[in-house]
């Protein structure tokens, strides 16, 4: 082989080397990118589950006021009733 198809074969072992070298970069900043974007989703998933635990305890909260005023507006209902029956009571000669 003559001096000049060796540099050839130099030049191009170097611009594959090269590309190869370029593609192994990008690969790294890829994966340095998705490590990145997979520990912010992480993150913004753990800051989700506590929000809806918080919910979850401000409904339960919620449920319980509900069911005690509905108890007191049963308890009052009855007590106009019987308010209105001794009423009607007093009223009926």
């Amino acid at each position: 082989m003559s001096t000049v198809a060796v540099q050839e074969d130099l030049t191009l072992a170097a611009d594959t080397f090269a590309a190869l070298e370029q593609r192994v970069v990008r690969t790294i900043e890829m994966l340095r990118a998705e490590r990145e974007q997979r520990l912010a989703a992480e993150k913004q998933l753990e800051r989700a589950k506590e929000e809806l635990d918080l919910h979850g305890m401000e409904m339960d909260d919620l449920r319980s006021q509900l069911a005690a005023l509905n108890k007191e507006r049963d308890a009052v209902r009855l007590r106009v009733e019987r308010l209105l029956a001794n009423l009607d009571a007093i009223a009926t000669p």
